[in-house]
């Protein structure tokens, strides 16, 4: 009997823990979002126009649960998919991306408003 309420409890902390790994990933309201691979790990890009003419707001979230993550590597990977949502929205009119603000948001989440000029 014993061995039964330990097996119910274990089984039951391993549920608890599960559900409080699950968590719903970041998001820009009212975005575009796009996924793309970067350095093996899949990113997901929120773009959503600021109201300014030319203005955007990017945020990159990592599609994956990580524990520990690397601050630096994190904000490389961001800036990678960043660069290329940028170069994609302004290349279309023949403009370049002039990054306005950008900063990783709880050591994962890479954020950047930019503009095409």
């Amino acid at each position: 009997m014993m061995r039964k309420s330990f097996a119910w409890a274990a089984a039951e902390l391993l549920a608890v823990l599960g559900l409080c790994g699950c968590h719903s990933q970041q998001s820009i309201e009212g975005t575009q979002s796009q996924y793309m691979n970067v350095e093996g790990k899949r990113m997901k890009v929120d773009l959503k126009p600021t109201g300014a003419p030319g203005e955007f707001d990017i945020l990159v979230v990592r599609d994956a649960m990580v524990v520990n993550p690397d601050p630096e590597s994190e904000t490389e990977r961001g800036q990678e998919a960043a660069t290329r949502v940028m170069r994609e929205v302004c290349g279309v009119k023949g403009l370049n991306p002039q990054v306005l603000d950008h900063r990783l948001v709880r050591q994962i989440n890479y954020y950047v408003r930019f503009k095409c000029v």
